[in-house]
């Protein structure tokens, strides 16, 4: 065989027994870039998601504040609804942003109820604890709803409120609602008698201090509970006007907080923002 067939020999030979290790190359480098490619974009902004809807997570529930305040918190909507230990009242609790991926709770009256922090830590203030106690989640809760009633219902709520703020503060009010549209609407007294309630508990605190009850006994006369697209308070002569909107709920009438807080804004006495 001439020396250039032997090269080509030569050269055959070496082909196959690279052959092999080019094969197990190929498949090594293809096995490390499944390890190694990073994972897809999407997958990235979908935990990013998961995470940040997580960050000042409010979750539903009972809670202890401190070893002494007991509460339910309930999601509803975009907003929260609070519940005190021994009180029927319901707060409408608005979430605002706050540092560090935490999350602010605040009363209709601009006041804050609740702080959670961006790992979840809940700190309830009241006004008796301004600095804040922190919550324990000790329990599942169930959505409250307003309390069904009448008319009729309506109407002994106004008496009896009236008969509380006279023997408790000793101001005398006279309380009245839009009988006719209450009349006509099975929601609309639910939402009034939540209403007048709270109207209640709010003058009551209110009048609590001497300059808050003089206030009320020299401007105001009267209590009227009104239908109207969205919940108010004002002062028309001697007649406080309370109104409310039934299609909203809860969050269609205002708070005790927000009652006092505005019979302070109305009558020129200043409520302590806590």
């Amino acid at each position: 065989m001439g020396r250039e067939g032997q090269s080509r020999d030569d050269e055959r030979s070496t082909r196959r027994m690279f052959k092999p290790f080019a094969r197990d190359l190929v498949g090594a480098a293809l096995l490390l870039s499944l390890f190694s490619t990073p994972p897809a974009r999407s997958q990235d902004s979908f935990q990013e998601r998961l995470s940040s809807a997580r960050l000042g997570y409010v979750e539903p529930g009972t809670y202890l504040a401190g070893d002494k305040v007991g509460f339910a918190v309930d999601a509803q909507g975009d907003h929260y609804l609070l519940r005190f230990n021994g009180s029927s009242e319901v707060f409408v609790l608005y979430p605002d942003s706050a540092s560090l991926g935490g999350r602010v709770l605040k009363y209709d009256s601009g006041e804050t109820a609740l702080q959670v922090a961006g790992w979840g830590g809940v700190t309830l203030y009241t006004d008796d604890d301004p600095q804040g106690l922190p919550a324990v989640r000790t329990g599942d809760s169930v959505l409250p709803m307003p309390e069904v009633a009448s008319v009729a219902g309506v109407e002994d709520a106004a008496q009896d409120s009236a008969e509380h703020l006279a023997d408790v503060n000793k101001i005398n009010l006279a309380f009245s609602a839009d009988w006719n549209a209450l009349a006509a609407s099975a929601p609309a007294c639910a939402v009034a008698f939540d209403a007048m309630e709270n109207t209640t508990r709010g003058l009551d605190r209110f009048g609590k201090s001497a300059r808050g009850r003089d206030a009320l006994v020299r401007r105001v006369s009267a209590v009227m509970l009104s239908i109207a697209g969205r919940p108010a308070v004002g002062l028309s002569g001697k007649t406080l006007v309370v109104t409310v909107d039934p299609s909203r709920g809860f969050e269609g009438r205002a708070s005790s907080r927000a009652i006092t807080r505005a019979l302070g804004a109305l009558l020129s006495v200043p409520q302590k923002q806590s």
